[in-house]
């Protein structure tokens, strides 16, 4: 893959940084609860499976029990609001309290968590951990990027800019080849590459800003994500 460079700097919607307020506040938790288990779930469960908590059960069950436990509680998510940290960080330390609960359900008496050694790990987050957790959230959210861009892309009747920026970054063919199977001109061929750019910066925002992404990290928290897209 070429390296995709994605416009910086271009204005946002401000109703971004308070989607989720404004979801709960509307009693739209629903929505609240697709999204957050559809962006986090599977680094989650990657993040449990590099510490001894995996073997407590399936990490994927680990990670639905967690949401199952915690989504249905009042002021659960207003908590994290308040606490200013990020979602992601937020999300994972409360599955490591989840998991403690779980090892605390299985003792003895049900009341003391009886931690095994090897999985004092997970109490203070291992970097190994940490690492899965990022490495599975960037994929994640390239993937659903990718998926919200062409539909902006469509939605705008540009169905053909994206399919010309995948050509072009992914497939990695010149203009001079796209422009004709396109019927454009080679010099209009980079202008809409550029808006497909701009959609998918736009999709990566939502992202990043219901996460918590402060204003000032989000170009290079999306230049770390395209880093880690071309990795992969």
């Amino acid at each position: 893959m070429t390296t995709v460079e994605l416009p910086q700097g271009d204005l946002f919607p401000s109703t971004e940084r308070t989607w989720i307020a404004d979801r709960l506040g509307s009693g739209d938790g629903p929505s609240v609860h697709r999204f957050l288990m559809d962006t986090y779930s599977g680094p989650l469960a990657g993040y449990v499976s590099a510490t001894s908590f995996r073997d407590l059960s399936a990490p994927s069950d680990l990670v639905s029990g967690f949401f199952a436990s915690r989504l249905p509680q009042d002021g659960w998510l207003r908590a994290w609001q308040e606490s200013g940290i990020r979602l992601r960080r937020w999300l994972m330390n409360g599955l490591l309290l989840y998991c403690h609960e779980q090892v605390a359900a299985r003792s003895r008496d049900g009341r003391v968590a009886l931690v095994p050694p090897e999985a004092l790990d997970g109490l203070g987050a291992s970097e190994d951990a940490v690492r899965v957790f990022e490495r599975v959230w960037a994929r994640g959210v390239i993937e659903q990027a990718t998926v919200r861009a062409r539909e902006l892309c469509e939605e705008a009747g540009q169905g053909a800019h994206w399919e010309l920026f995948l050509r072009h970054h992914v497939g990695q063919q010149p203009y001079s080849v796209l422009a004709p199977q396109f019927c454009v001109d080679e010099r209009q061929a980079p202008g809409m590459v550029r808006t497909a750019s701009i959609k998918l910066r736009r999709a990566l925002l939502e992202i990043l800003i219901r996460d918590g992404a402060p204003d000032a990290a989000l170009d290079a928290e999306i230049a770390e994500l395209l880093r880690a897209m071309k990795r992969d």
